[in-house]
């Protein structure tokens, strides 16, 4: 009787491994690393933006030994403009749409985050489920990048 038991016990206990280990492979292999395209939402926290049209993210890095301090161009936003004084106003604007004050929390995603041949990230910035390209002043700073003329 005894036998059987632990022949029982052994069985079981064989089977939770073979279940934990497939849910952890599982978990493993949907999570996207910081290094590929990431199809998934990536959450961060936005730690600021220079005039050169980087800001730089804090995420939770996959895998765990990967950079978690990341620098991305916001896509949809002019990258360095010729014109000082616009990449001042579109790093303010950006500044001021994506920084926490106070009793305001921001819920910053980044979509399609992927490495940029310089080793930099390029992703759509999702604040507060809004796109930030789709602010009207950063549209307005955009086009007149485009058509300086103005």
């Amino acid at each position: 009787m005894q036998g059987k038991t632990s022949l029982n016990l052994l069985a079981a206990s064989a089977a939770l491994f073979g279940f934990l280990f497939a849910a952890s492979t599982a978990t493993s292999a949907e999570l996207p690393t910081i290094d590929s395209r990431n199809t998934r939402p990536v959450e961060a926290e936005f730690r600021g933006c220079d005039a050169a049209g980087y800001c730089r993210f804090w995420v939770d890095p996959s895998p765990p030994s990967a950079e978690s301090l990341l620098r991305v161009r916001p896509e949809g936003i002019s990258r360095t403009p010729r014109d000082y004084g616009i990449s001042i106003a579109i790093r303010d604007r950006i500044n001021a749409l994506l920084s926490n004050m106070i009793h305001q929390a921001k819920h910053i995603v980044l979509l399609d985050l992927h490495k940029l041949d310089d080793g930099t990230f390029a992703a759509t910035v999702i604040v507060n489920d809004a796109n930030l390209a789709s602010d009207p002043v950063l549209v307005e700073l955009n086009e007149k990048v485009a058509n300086p003329a103005r």
